[in-house]
This record gives structure tokens, C-alpha cells and sequence, in this order.
């Protein structure tokens, strides 16, 4: 949702998401969601990208866990992710 806007947090709730990936997140935000069972991922935090990879192992998701450094690998994962 929309890089800094602390308002599209509130898209969450009304669209009955199960899980949000933002930038930013205030505290309340991530109460309410963590109250409504909404998973969570805040980019912003330090290694917030890491989180996405337990929800999508709770949620029984194939996935892999990333080794490394994202900054060394981000252009390598986006060409595999884009391939036509």
C-alpha cells in the first residue's frame, strides 16, 4: 500500500485482508492487525523482508528462505520473477 501514507493501513481492515505488506506501520496498526489475525510485514523495519518468508511457511506456502545479502541478490530475484 501506499509508501508513507499511514492512512492505507486502513484499507486492511475494510477490505478484509488476510495479510499486508507496507512500508510503514504505526504501532496501532500493527496492534489492530495482530488483533484481527491479519499477518503482517513492514518493509521499513530492519530485515522487515524476512517476515514474509515465516507467513508464508505458517501459511504452508512453498517458499525459500533467502541466504545473503538482498542487496547483492535483489536484481537476480527480480529477473527470475519476470521472466517471460
Amino acid at each position: 500500500m501506499g509508501r508513507g501514507n499511514p492512512e492505507s493501513a486502513d484499507a486492511i481492515f475494510a477490505r478484509g485482508s488476510d495479510i499486508f505488506i507496507a512500508d510503514k506501520l504505526s504501532d496501532l496498526n500493527k496492534q489492530q492487525a495482530d488483533n484481527s489475525n491479519i499477518k503482517w510485514v513492514e518493509l521499513r523495519s530492519k530485515n522487515g523482508f524476512k517476515k514474509f518468508y515465516h507467513i508464508l511457511k505458517e501459511l504452508n506456502i512453498p517458499c525459500t528462505k533467502l541466504t545473503g545479502n538482498l542487496d547483492t541478490k535483489i536484481d537476480s530475484i527480480l529477473n527470475n520473477l519476470f521472466k517471460n
